[in-house]
Formats: C-alpha cells, structure tokens, sequence
C-alpha cells in the first residue's frame, strides 16, 4: 500500500521539477547601452560624442507597450568646427557633456519574436555642459569678432523619438537602436541584465 502512495507522488515531484527547469527565467528589467551619437553644428560639419544608457522596465518586459525609466549620459572630446559660405566664415572648438533622466515608451507589434523590431518615443530633463571658443567674420564688412574660451551650463527638457530591434541569442536579450535626440542622433548596443 505504501509504494502505492510513494510512486505517485515521487513522478508529480519528477514531473513538476522538469517542467519548472524547461520554463524561461523571468527577464531582467535593467538594460545597458552604450554607443556614438553625433550632431551637426554647421552644413559640414558634426560634433560626436558616446552615450551611456541605463533604462528599467516600469511594466512587464517584452510586452506590446512598455514604459521605462531611463537615465543617460553622453561625453564628447574636445573637437573643431569650421564653415565658411561666400563672406562669412565662422568655426570654434566645443566639448560637451551632459546627464538626462526620464521616461520613454515604447510599441513593439511583437514583443516575443526572436527578432523584435520597436519604436520608441521619450521625453527627458537634461543637464548640459558646454566649454569652447569661437570666432566670426565677415570679410565683405570687414567685421571680425572672437569669443573666447567659456563654459556654459543650462537644463532644459527634450525628447527623443526612435526605432530599434531586439533580438534573443539564447537565453541573453540585445537590442539595437537609432534615436533622434534634440537635433542629434545616436545609435546604441545594448543588452538586458542576466539576473
């Protein structure tokens, strides 16, 4: 009678510890990327810098609609600019950095596909820092005027609009997006947490 009530509780036991082992872990909610963004500052022109992004899932991962709380920063080298059409001319040197804190949403048709194509609408407060100098002139006026090195702080609130794909390798999540950000554009590499 007793290996009567043993076995069946022995394969529930078997049974139900395979099927939890063959069920997906719950997906990270924290995502990392990092990647180029550029702007341009005359016709000919851009200025980059590299953009670090922090973002966590306020809704359910991979789901149609999400909402996420996104915090960004973005570095740029010292750089140079120069332009100069019929008389006038001007160009300088900037370096820029700044910090961002957010939200942004985002509509994916289907969220659970291998690869996954979204599109993303955000809007954010920012902190930016500008130093650099520069000059214009115009030749035809003989008027020349220099600025010469400053540094420059403001805040203000921007948006972002963009398009990216996730893909899953595995058990790992990556995503790759484009995003126009006030009058610049940044492409970034990311992948979700794996815990």
């Amino acid at each position: 009678m007793r290996s009567f009530l043993v076995l069946p509780v022995a394969l529930s036991f078997a049974f139900g510890t395979a099927a939890a082992q063959d069920t997906p872990p719950t997906p990270s909610r924290w995502t990392f990327s990092v990647g180029p963004e550029w702007g341009r500052v005359t016709p000919a022109t851009s200025l980059w810098g590299m953009r670090l992004r922090a973002e966590y899932d306020l809704t359910r991962p991979n789901s149609v609609l999400g909402l996420r709380l996104e915090g960004g920063a973005r570095w740029g080298p010292t750089q140079s600019y120069f332009y100069e059409q019929n008389s006038i001319s001007f160009g300088g040197t900037e370096q820029r950095t700044d910090l961002m804190l957010g939200l942004s949403a985002s509509l994916s048709p289907i969220p659970n596909a291998p690869l996954a194509p979204y599109a993303t609408l955000g809007t954010f407060g920012r902190q930016l820092w500008t130093q650099g100098s520069g000059f214009f002139r115009d030749r035809s006026t003989s008027y020349f005027q220099t600025s010469p090195k400053r540094s420059l702080s403001r805040g203000d609130i921007i948006a972002s609009l963009g398009v990216g794909l996730r893909a899953r390798l595995g058990r790992r999540s990556f995503q790759l997006e484009l995003r126009r950000i006030y009058g610049h554009h940044g492409l970034t590499f990311g992948t979700r947490l794996p815990f």
